[in-house]
């Protein structure tokens, strides 16, 4: 199964663009296949992930890099299923993974959700629900707390000391960081949906 994401810069209006769109444009370059992503109407975008295990993984990444900045944060909805390239243009590419991210950032917006992803199986339950109750700290990460989290992210296997260095900060505070923005749980929520990946791939497979 291939993974959509959609999403949408909260508080934009707040900001010159350059706050963000460089940050978000690296992402998504990172984590796209061959520069499929676009950035549409300034606060808008899409991609089609190149490891769709680690959707959620740059769905966070993106998050804290936003929130990097007070203020700025992001709707985001995965949509995994199957992706019909066009021309090589994600704009123009049709699928069930991006009908499903659609339709669930549209959702998102009147529901007040910030992360959700949507597979059309009906496990995707117990992952959003997983994903709503991460929501309540990660909606509340201070600049702080998401400047850590990003780092994290970006280098996975840096050491706390060499974190702190990075941030400006006695690996202590890097530490107290760290708990503040619950990384223990974010670490779980990211193995979580690497397994709820493989469930919805294998359910798949074997459907077809």
């Amino acid at each position: 199964m291939e993974a959509i994401i959609a999403g949408d810069i909260i508080n934009s209006q707040q900001h010159d663009p350059e706050a963000y769109l460089t940050v978000l444009q690296d992402i998504l370059k990172e984590h796209s296949s061959d520069g499929m992503f676009q950035i549409y109407r300034g606060d808008s975008y899409q991609a089609l992930l190149t490891n769709p295990e680690q959707a959620l993984h740059a769905c966070i990444k993106i998050k804290a890099a936003l929130k990097k900045t007070e203020s700025l944060d992001t709707r985001v909805a995965i949509g995994l299923g199957d992706v019909t390239i066009i021309d090589n243009n994600i704009a123009v590419s049709t699928g069930s993974a991006l009908t499903r991210s659609g339709e669930l950032l549209d959702s998102l917006k009147e529901k007040g959700h910030n992360l959700l992803v949507n597979s059309g199986n009906s496990i995707d339950n117990y992952m959003n629900t997983s994903l709503r109750l991460a929501m309540l700290y990660m909606d509340g990460w201070t600049t702080n707390s998401a400047e850590t989290v990003y780092e994290l992210l970006d280098q996975p296997d840096i050491k706390q000391d060499e974190l702190g260095k990075r941030l400006g900060v006695k690996q202590a505070t890097a530490s107290r960081r760290l708990d503040r923005a619950n990384w223990k749980e974010t670490q779980q929520l990211l193995r979580l949906f690497q397994q709820f990946y493989k469930d919805i791939s294998h359910a798949h497979s074997s459907s077809n």
